[in-house]
């Protein structure tokens, strides 16, 4: 009996990963088992070295090819469990309900996000205060009258299930409502051994037996055509080519712009890939010159566009089509994005942009750590991994090749907002990324500045202006470019000091040289910035007032996302005994960390943290304390310090000095190569307490830390 597990895992807090935990000992003794959770990238090390863990998305893939018998899914009335539910009703197994009111809530879960308004009325029907705790989200345009004709009922979950196994008084309601399903009183048990019996018993029956409802797949899928921008991708573009042509999608075709590489990419994506269309370019077209070459070929409805360093769970297209087909109006459908070297760390999850145009991946290097299923309203979509409607976007005029690379997604987002379109993020729609991943190579780390660094920064500046410019009305663009000028020069003012100061005099030029180049380069193309500019007002039906949600307030650089370039989790890190900021810290911190500051006078360098902070230590031998080195700013705070499963509470920092706290273990670590420790503190902000531009989020600063 091959039997897959479906269910969030230890470390995420659910009642279900906990039973499933204990069960995995039990079961593993008489089936062959494979762990399936939505975010296999968080599971703990010790369950993941006892069982194989997959994605949840890999189900239909494996039932197909035989790698599983069945199912089984563990079910609670919690929102992590909400992934789940399309498997439920397109991958019959045994549904283990854990709880009473699993089955209701559930049941309008399987309706997926468009019905989240028939979901808030079951949650204050059964559960008053937890439907007020639900977070705001996009709610799709579904009439009231409408959706209660389709308001699902108990039961839903189990008719589209092969077995149920049920506490009692729910496996009685299924019973009367639908005696075709075989259905197991459970009693309610911390017995794993005895709950295991149970399940082993009922998973036997339903595979013996014919499924209740086969898999989903009598859907008409729309045509999608996935595209792929390659330059010199030889080396690392294999692996996102196959994870397209694994896609658990039918009408699915793959196109493969080269840039005019001079590696051979062409001619390896032909002789490796014959599913594959290779359009090849004459020059390098950059990204948007690129997927335009491919726009103006394809007939595909939707076009996904696809970076060449990326890596696609099975399921990606099919999610960004369910959300884009929900309504008309959707124009473009943003993935979530996950760091590759670094899996359970954002890359993207949408596009923000502030009033200076400076724009950055929505939640980029935070956890990952929303487990809602729900799309969300943004204001774009990152061009890394996204779905558009091709119908709006030959409507808005495709991708600015002026733009060449960088702020280009921004550019078309903009200008699919000024359309009145609506643009989502799908929460569901996984990839890995593997984000500048050439920042981290030690022959980048080696080179210093090099041509590919520079070249970036000046697209971003001269790009981050022509949004501007473009795209805002007429006397938004006077007042913005105005604020700009001043803001500039207080950066510009700032970088030669800090020159001056001894900073690294040759990234601090090249920053002042893009500063004063894209200023340079957009009054040298006035005239041409004018006429695209006039050609962007023209689709606009959305005024600036109406979009102002979207925006962020502020004209500087979103200092508020901290140090990214550093960011690891316990899949990367490699730590050391003794962390110090600024020496070995490279490989030692996870998120929530801003960039090293230099303290006169101290063998020390400190970092501020935000109220969140990961780091990483590795435990030589038996240690009982923890140790950290710290100050805190203008706000009195606790420092509170979990480490592995161990949480060890919270001590006051008195000082605004630094100093040396102390925390006791409760159980002693042995020796190992790996800890993670998560710290937690009270946050403020500079330019809220004292004015000025600093718009960071401050919690404690840290110089080092250790265990002994």
């Amino acid at each position: 009996m091959k039997l897959a597990l479906v269910s969030p895992l230890p470390p995420v807090a659910s009642a279900a990963s906990s039973v499933v935990a204990e069960l995995v000992e039990t079961l593993r003794k008489s089936a062959e088992l494979i762990l399936l959770p939505h975010a296999p990238e968080q599971v703990d090390a010790a369950t993941s070295r006892l069982v194989p863990v997959a994605p949840c998305s890999d189900l239909p893939h494996l039932l197909q090819t035989g790698a599983v018998d069945l199912p089984v899914y563990f079910v609670v009335d919690e929102l992590s469990h909400a992934y789940q539910m399309r498997y439920v009703r397109e991958c019959p197994g045994l549904l283990v309900l854990l709880s009473l009111g699993a089955h209701r809530v559930l049941a309008a879960l399987t309706e997926e996000s468009g019905d989240l308004p028939a979901y808030r009325e079951l949650l204050v029907e059964e559960y008053g205060e937890v439907a007020e705790q639900w977070p705001e989200r996009f709610v799709w345009r579904v009439e009231r009258d409408r959706l209660r004709d389709r308001l699902p009922m108990t039961g839903v979950l189990c008719t589209r299930s092969a077995a149920v196994l049920a506490p009692s008084p729910i496996a009685s309601r299924i019973r009367r409502r639908h005696p075709e399903v075989p259905v197991t009183d459970l009693a309610v048990t911390h017995d794993s051994a005895i709950l295991a019996d149970a399940i082993l018993v009922a998973a036997a029956r339903a595979i013996a037996a014919p499924r209740v409802i086969a898999p989903l797949r009598d859907r008409s899928w729309p045509a999608v055509e996935v595209v792929i921008v390659a330059f010199n991708s030889r080396e690392i573009i294999g692996d996102a080519i196959q994870s397209i042509l694994d896609q658990d999608y039918p009408s699915l075709k793959c196109t493969v712009v080269d840039n005019a590489s001079s590696d051979g990419t062409a001619e390896y994506i032909k002789d490796r890939f014959e599913l594959v269309e290779v359009v090849s370019s004459p020059k390098n077209l950059g990204f948007a010159g690129g997927n335009n070459l491919a726009f103006a070929r394809s007939t595909a409805k939707y076009l996904v566009l696809f970076n060449q360093d990326a890596v696609a769970r099975r399921n990606f297209v099919q999610e960004l089509v369910r959300v884009a087909e929900r309504d008309s109006d959707v124009a473009a459908v943003g993935a979530k994005m996950l760091m590759m070297r670094c899996p359970t760390i954002l890359n993207s999850t949408g596009i923000v942009i502030n009033e200076g145009g400076f724009a950055v991946d929505r939640q980029i290097g935070e956890k990952d750590e929303d487990v809602s299923p729900i799309p969300v309203r943004v204001f774009g979509a990152c061009g890394g991994a996204q779905l558009l409607r091709r119908s709006i976007v030959e409507e808005v005029g495709g991708f600015d090749e002026a733009f060449f690379m960088y702020l280009e997604d921004v550019d078309l987002s903009w200008r699919i907002r000024l359309a009145g379109k609506e643009i989502l993020y799908a929460p569901m729609a996984v990839v890995h990324h593997d984000w500048h991943g050439d920042l981290d190579s030690p022959e980048e780390q080696a080179s210093g500045l090099d041509a590919k660094t520079v070249r970036r920064r000046s697209l971003c500046e001269r790009n981050r202006l022509q949004c501007l410019i473009k795209n805002l009305k007429f006397s938004g663009v006077v007042k913005a470019l105005r604020a700009l000028r001043r803001y500039d020069a207080h950066r510009l003012k700032a970088l030669r000091s800090a020159m001056g100061r001894g900073g690294d005099r040759d990234y601090l030029r090249m920053i002042v040289a893009a500063i004063k180049g894209s200023w340079r380069w957009c009054a040298s193309r006035s005239f041409q910035l004018w006429l695209r500019r006039r050609a962007t007002q023209r689709i606009r039906r959305v005024s600036d007032e109406e979009l102002a949600p979207l925006v962020e307030e502020g004209l500087g650089e979103p200092s508020h996302v901290g140090d990214l370039e550093i960011v690891q989790d316990s899949s990367s890190a490699e730590a050391d005994p003794r962390l110090l900021m600024g020496v070995n810290d490279r490989k030692s911190l996870g998120p929530g960390w801003h960039g090293v500051e230099v303290v006169d006078g101290q063998d020390w360098n400190l970092r501020w943290s935000k109220g969140r902070a990961w780091l990483y230590l590795s435990v030589p031998r038996t240690v009982t304390k923890f140790l950290v080195r710290v100050s805190r700013g203008q706000v009195p705070t606790e420092l509170h310090v979990q480490i592995g499963t161990q949480d060890l509470g919270s001590l006051p920092v008195a000082d605004h000095d630094m100093h040396v706290m102390t925390f006791d273990l409760l159980t002693p670590l042995d020796a190992r190569d790996l800890v993670e420790v998560r710290l937690g503190c009270e946050t403020f902000c500079p330019s809220d307490e004292h004015g000025g531009g600093d718009h960071r989020t401050l919690g404690i600063r840290l110089a080092e830390a250790w265990l002994e």
